[in-house]
């Protein structure tokens, strides 16, 4: 795989192990502030994936500031590095990890009739997979937890966990909201689109590119996610404005 696209991991490895943003409280400035500084600091996309995005969502949700509207700029600031990083990730055909962002849940708990403890869901493969380890007929394993078995999403995927909060909060615009829907239908078309190609990863992919004609490039171009971090930067922006300056009026907040 291309060094741009094997970046992901390795180096988001390495901030996350130095990121922690609960030391920082000890000074006098804005917990907010501290946390829009590192995503300031950080190499987007390449050092960014799911761990980065959680470790930073914890650190928001610690402070605790759900009525005050800044905090919802920051929530969405963290929506936007979910949205770049799921687009990339399915432009370079790492359809997994797109997935893990837009839909997969992070965890999900498995009850079974006359089990007093629940079990965790593998994030990946079939459920009947993971609890037939008594190597039954398959359908025979279908009706057992059709039966037997009862399912709680406890941690959602990002994407859809982000902007459910932020819709729930009634303190950011709905054209934003909606572009930001738009922008996660990309994402599902373009896995959509390049898993039809049968590709096997980004080296694949670049390797189809170079052998067609610049018109099917730009087709494939067109049914890619392409995003930029155009309002990852505005936010990032407006963050301090509001908070240094006690404005009340953002350009992202409802009217």
């Amino acid at each position: 795989m291309a060094s741009t696209v094997s970046s992901h991991s390795p180096q988001s490895r390495t901030y996350n192990e130095s990121f922690c943003f609960h030391g920082d409280f000890q000074f006098e400035r804005h917990p907010i502030l501290v946390l829009n500084d590192a995503l300031d600091n950080l190499h987007v996309p390449h050092e960014v994936n799911e761990q980065t995005i959680e470790n930073i969502l914890q650190d928001l949700e610690a402070f605790a500031a759900i009525d005050r509207p800044v905090y919802w700029l920051a929530m969405s600031r963290l929506l936007e590095l979910s949205l770049i990083c799921a687009g990339h990730y399915a432009d370079n055909c790492e359809f997994s990890e797109a997935g893990d962002l837009l839909v997969n849940p992070r965890k999900v708990l498995i009850y079974r009739k006359g089990y007093p403890y629940s079990l965790v869901k593998q994030r990946h493969g079939r459920l009947t997979d993971q609890l037939n380890t008594s190597q039954i007929c398959r359908g025979l394993c279908l009706l057992k937890v059709k039966d037997e078995i009862h399912v709680e999403v406890v941690k959602p995927a990002v994407l859809p966990y982000l902007l459910e909060q932020i819709e729930q909060s009634c303190q950011i615009a709905s054209w934003y909201l909606l572009d930001v829907q738009e922008r996660m239908k990309k994402i599902a078309d373009t896995i959509g689109f390049l898993s039809a190609w049968s590709l096997s990863g980004f080296e694949d992919l670049h390797h189809r590119l170079q052998h067609i004609s610049s018109d099917t490039r730009r087709f494939v171009s067109d049914h890619q996610c392409n995003f930029n971090t155009c309002y990852f930067v505005r936010l990032g922006r407006e963050i301090p404005r509001v908070i240094e300056n006690n404005e009340k009026y953002s350009e992202f907040f409802t009217n």
